[in-house]
């Protein structure tokens, strides 16, 4: 989908802005909350409780929360986006390519400190469901010859979250339908890991991930701010491509 620089969406950022509030309210507002509540407890059980399943189940999912399970989902998700770039013609590289880059220092700046500022701003500490919930099924204690990610004392917003939910943005907003309905896609099997593991609870991603990343889009990328980092992109990256691949803006 060839998306033209525009100095600002203001259907976006609004709409972001108002999902924000209305999501990380409703897990604020004790009625709603109960609601959000049941919910971490239902695919808490239902998922950590399938490790019950067997040795070669809880195998793959130790595996699937081990440090070296970060880098095959972090090409994978780079690979999508090449794809992407790629499949819109020589005179769309140029954009996507700002595109990723802005997504990356987006995605670089959580990683950063960006996180911490937003956990010291909300104040929340929260531990997540194999500290808290019985009974519980520790991959480090079923699969202790892997060592997997199965528990935080703070884990709230997911980190994974974050971090995949800023690329999935990227995708739906800017991408055609079947690369959205991917990313959807691989998002979901990216987060399962940790859900199943019990290192999250599953409104670490949507309330605490979720509203950060909504805020992030809509005073980043659909704003004037988004609009000159992309402009000054595609200039930098004009002297370094061949102009074939350079299309006339129009803004």
């Amino acid at each position: 989908m060839h998306t033209h620089l525009k100095i600002w969406h203001p259907l976006a950022f609004f709409v972001c802005n108002i999902a924000a509030v209305v999501l990380y309210g409703s897990w604020l507002f004790e009625p709603t909350r109960e609601l959000w509540d049941g919910l971490d407890k239902l695919v808490f059980f239902t998922l950590n409780g399938s490790l019950q399943w067997g040795e070669t189940w809880q195998a793959f999912w130790a595996a699937a929360n081990h440090r070296s399970a970060d880098i095959v989902v972090a090409i994978a998700m780079i690979s999508f986006f090449m794809h992407f770039a790629l499949t819109g013609g020589r005179r769309l590289i140029l954009e996507r390519a700002v595109l990723f880059i802005l997504m990356s220092a987006m995605i670089l700046a959580t990683q950063e400190g960006l996180i911490d500022l937003y956990q010291a701003i909300i104040d929340i500490t929260r531990k997540s469901p194999s500290l808290v919930l019985e009974p519980v099924y520790r991959l480090s204690e079923l699969v202790p010859g892997i060592k997997a990610k199965n528990a935080s004392k703070s884990c709230f917003p997911g980190d994974h979250g974050t971090v995949v939910f800023i690329w999935l943005f990227f995708a739906w907003f800017f991408a055609g339908w079947k690369h959205r309905i991917t990313a959807l896609v691989m998002t979901v099997l990216i987060l399962l890991p940790r859900l199943v593991s019990g290192g999250h609870w599953i409104t670490d991603n949507l309330v605490g991930s979720g509203t950060l990343v909504l805020l992030m889009m809509a005073w980043i990328v659909f704003t004037p701010v988004g609009f000159a980092l992309r402009w000054l992109g595609e200039k930098i990256l004009g002297f370094i491509l061949p102009r074939s691949w350079q299309r006339v803006p129009k803004f």
